[in-house]
């Protein structure tokens, strides 16, 4: 208006909000990071009160090769190393340098939506096809297994702001439903790196503006920081235990921070479990839900590469006919996989003290809990690494629970995928010094 400039304060999901603004002719003009600038005449009438201009704006076009996809279908290779692609850090995709990437505000951004996720996401099943190929010492893709599954997802948010994905496939969490006994689970918790509560776990850098299957994405690379606990992903095998420090790379939609794809491999090779080589690769797709009126981005292709003690197989999990659900109150109170449960059936605090023995062998201590139940209230106690009771489950041998209230006050529930043992002893002393350590 008559030359001057009037500045906006940046209000939440991207509004702008102007006051106190003259009548007159203005010209809107609105810029972002790895979109085009848009401008448009507008015109504020006297006493017009509240105007509301939504703007769209387009990506910017950028013509590049997508990245190597690891999600190729596999074919038989002549060079042994030729199996897989030559690493995160060996093979950076074309960016645009032009454009200045906002890392701070991607990272943001991603988190956002993956709070969104954990919040908006209770339960969801799909038709999952798993294809396995074992690859020999030549490079020989040798004949593949398919499996198909009804695959389950459930996730839990606990009082500590931790959130747990268990899953399920035809009912059951059995490793040995899998082509050739190796259970490969947690895959959709990948992405959740970039939620807050676990995104200073890891070195973010901004690659720049690139594109994956055509449209416009901030590539951001990650690695897991060393002085962090890394609590996405961990590998087990022969009673032997490893979380897998990750690195990685993600295509991020710049619009909606929406990871569109994510690789990972590991930092090092992990030779305390034989692995050498973990690459996976998870292209997402956009699933409406129209009984919710929502729209959630969940895996849509899985590709997995894996080395460990000199043998080599692929494995692809696809996803399709997702159904969400909704878990009413007396699902929501079930116990979580791998863990214990005590529900206190008396009208007074009972406090009592779970004692977990590992097998012997695994060089792992027993750990003791105190806690008080409240009188009519239930605690759950998780178990795994990075949890309460901090032991890997395939390594749990026995378990005690002791507590201070009478015969058949506390129902005490098991909930692990190994076999083992539980004892319960009431009418117990809890020493003080237990006492002291409740959790």
């Amino acid at each position: 208006n008559e030359g001057y400039e009037v500045a906006g304060r940046t209000e939440a999901d991207g509004e702008m909000l102007f006051t106190d603004v003259p009548p007159g002719i203005y010209i809107m003009e609105a810029s972002a990071p790895g979109f085009l600038n848009v401008r448009q005449k507008i015109q504020i009438q006297p006493h017009q009160g509240l105007l509301t201009r939504f703007v769209v704006m387009k990506p910017k076009p950028f013509d590049v090769q997508a990245p190597d996809k690891a999600s190729a279908s596999p074919v038989t290779a002549v060079d042994p190393s030729s199996w897989i692609s030559s690493g995160i850090d060996n093979n950076v995709p074309v960016v645009d340098p032009r454009v200045e990437c906002p890392l701070p505000h991607v990272v943001r951004g991603a988190g956002q939506r993956m709070k969104e996720f954990v919040a908006n996401l209770e339960k969801f099943t799909a038709t999952e096809r798993v294809e396995h190929q074992a690859i020999d010492v030549t490079g020989g893709w040798h004949s593949q297994e398919v499996r198909d599954f009804n695959y389950v997802v459930t996730v839990k948010r606990t009082s500590r702001d931790v959130f747990l994905i268990d899953e399920y496939r035809n009912g059951s969490s059995d490793p040995g439903q899998f082509p050739a006994h190796i259970a490969t689970q947690g895959m959709p918790a990948i992405a959740l790196l970039f939620h807050p509560v676990l995104a200073s776990d890891y070195t973010f850098a901004c690659e720049g503006l690139g594109a994956w299957e055509g449209r416009s994405a901030w590539q951001v690379h990650f690695v897991q920081r060393p002085d962090r606990p890394s609590r996405i992903l961990s590998y087990s095998a022969g009673g032997k235990y490893s979380s897998l420090p990750l690195k990685g790379r993600a295509w991020i939609d710049p619009g909606t921070f929406q990871v569109l794809r994510i690789e990972t491999e590991l930092v090092k090779p992990l030779p305390e479990v034989g692995l050498n080589v973990d690459h996976v690769a998870i292209s997402y797709q956009p699933v409406e839900f129209p009984s919710r009126a929502q729209e959630l981005w969940l895996p849509k292709i899985v590709d997995l590469y894996v080395e460990r003690q000199g043998r080599r197989y692929y494995r692809r999990h696809t996803f399709k006919d997702f159904q969400l659900f909704v878990v009413d109150t007396a699902q929501s109170v079930q116990l979580a996989k791998e863990s214990y449960g005590f529900t206190n059936e008396t009208d007074r605090d009972i406090m009592g003290v779970l004692t977990v023995t590992p097998i012997s062998g695994t060089k792992l201590d027993p750990v003791s809990l105190s806690f008080t139940i409240p009188a009519g209230g239930s605690i759950v106690k998780l178990v795994g690494p990075g949890k309460d009771v901090e032991i890997p489950v395939e390594s749990v041998a026995s378990a005690t629970f002791a507590h201070n209230g009478p015969l058949d006050s506390v129902k005490v529930d098991a909930h692990l995928s190994k076999e083992s043992t539980l004892d319960v002893i009431s009418g117990t002393s809890v020493p003080l010094k237990e006492q002291l350590k409740e959790q």
